[in-house]
């Protein structure tokens, strides 16, 4: 028997390192999946939002023949709060976005038409998308011409 070969125990520096570096690109991968799969979650409870919103204004719109008119000033965006009291017979809660408490300014913003009160807006910040603008008749100029309408 080899005395020199029985007395090694362990792992050699270039063992250990290796295994560190694999358990670390392993960690990597883990982390970045998670946070994406956040992201996409969010933006699925925001599309989820903006329909239960979406359907509360069209019921509105029914009832009164028109869109609610909760901006202080038209064709101007406000906060979506505002719709609370419009909407309470359809809606008992106006959702916010998820990361609302961490970002108010990514909350859904609302606008609505001077003209025959005949077009409404919300305008929504996704995170695994572009943000874009949705509702009915949408101006293309509210928030500007490079925000998309919603598929």
């Amino acid at each position: 028997m080899n005395t020199a070969w029985a007395a090694k125990k362990g792992f050699t520096i270039i063992e250990l390192l290796v295994v560190m570096v694999v358990i670390g690109i392993l960690v990597t991968i883990t982390v970045v999946s998670y946070s994406g799969l956040q992201q996409r979650s969010r933006d699925s409870e925001r599309a989820s939002d903006i329909t239960q919103i979406k359907i509360a204004i069209e019921k509105y719109h029914s009832d009164k023949s028109g869109y609610p008119r909760v901006c202080p000033t038209d064709n101007t965006a406000c906060s979506i709060t505002l719709l609370a009291t419009e909407l309470a017979p359809y809606l008992a809660n106006i959702p916010h976005d998820p990361q609302f408490a961490s970002t108010p300014a990514n909350d859904y913003v609302y606008a609505q038409s001077a003209v025959a009160y005949d077009a409404y807006a919300i305008l929504v910040h996704y995170e695994a998308k572009p943000m874009c603008k949705t509702g009915s008749n949408v101006p293309l100029g509210w928030w500007g011409t490079t925000v998309p309408l919603c598929s």
